[in-house]
């Protein structure tokens, strides 16, 4: 027997700290969907903002109490990545393409859990408009689509399933974009224009916290193409990786990502993060920080490594 997917009307529907494109268009899909309110639990970044103003969509709105409240969690499952009420929510469902790691979302009661791998959290919620026979409108399509571009970098990340590549072409297709390469693209410049930004909200931008064990380290990410222009401001990037890592970090990592060449720098706060990044890759440290060539995804390629040590 199917039973149809529901959630009530009150239903909050969270993507993770520090949102990215993808958890915020998740969270206005799954939300127009169902009916709830899609929640952010903090500033847009470019990217995500022209998005939604390309294709007509308000930001939702900001929250970060949720104690009480009933919530649907989507594009993360770590309680690292929400604020610290979303423990005292009522969690009704975890929608995620993520790997399972510590600090799941447990509740005391069973809950609807679906976890895919696929590039992007924004395909599993189109699959669930075609699954509950509900038309998906330009505005959503835009939506979704630019979520999946986005974690997808253009479907271009070795990760990139084709059920991704299949649902995106389907969204562009409703949206009237007619061509999925340029409009990447446009995304992309949008994301590279940094400019209004200081070095410290640079670091927070696309920022995670992850804990292994009794062991917290923080992992920034900065996707651009200037990257020379985020690598100019190197000094006070380390300062405030510094500053930060005296709120209990045991390392905080950041990764230049160079979206023309699809190379990173991972650099650390301090020697010892340096140590730990040159064991953990196998690499050793350059001028700047371990070169990794071909290697762009944090939750693919530097995460696993870090992990791994970590866990060792």
């Amino acid at each position: 027997m199917s039973v149809q997917l529901s959630f009530p009307s009150n239903a909050l529907f969270v993507g993770h700290k520090n949102p990215d494109t993808d958890c915020t268009c998740s969270a206005i899909a799954a939300a127009n969907l169902w009916g709830g309110t899609p929640i952010v639990q903090g500033e847009l970044n470019p990217e995500t903002e022209f998005v939604l103003k390309q294709f007509n969509v308000e930001k939702p709105a900001f929250e970060d109490n949720f104690a009480g409240k009933d919530v649907v969690i989507v594009d993360h499952n770590q309680t690292t990545q929400s604020a610290a009420s979303v423990v005292e929510a009522n969690i009704l469902s975890i929608i995620d393409h993520h790997a399972v790691q510590d600090n799941f979302f447990f509740q005391k009661g069973p809950i609807h859990i679906d976890m895919r791998t696929v590039a992007s959290c924004c395909t599993i919620i189109a699959d669930y408009y075609v699954d509950m026979n509900v038309e998906i409108t330009a505005q959503m399509a835009g939506v979704m689509l630019g979520g999946i571009l986005s974690d997808t970098l253009g479907l271009t990340v070795p990760h990139t399933t084709d059920i991704d590549r299949e649902v995106a072409a389907k969204l562009a297709k409703i949206a009237g974009v007619e061509d999925i390469e340029a409009f990447a693209q446009e995304m992309l410049i949008a994301k590279s224009d940094l400019s209004k930004y200081t070095a410290a909200e640079i670091l927070n931008l696309d920022y995670k916290d992850f804990i292994f064990g009794d062991i917290k380290i923080g992992f920034g990410v900065c996707e651009s193409l200037l990257i020379d222009k985020v690598i100019a401001k190197h000094d006070e990037i380390s300062a405030a990786m510094q500053e930060n890592k005296k709120n209990g970090y045991e390392a905080i990592f950041f990764a230049y990502v160079d979206l023309t060449t699809n190379n990173s720098v991972v650099i650390g706060a301090d020697d010892a993060d340096f140590a730990v990044l040159e064991k953990a890759f196998g690499v050793s440290k350059g001028d700047l920080g371990v070169s990794l060539e071909g290697k762009i995804s944090r939750k693919n390629d530097f995460i696993p490594p870090v992990s791994a040590y970590f866990n060792n």
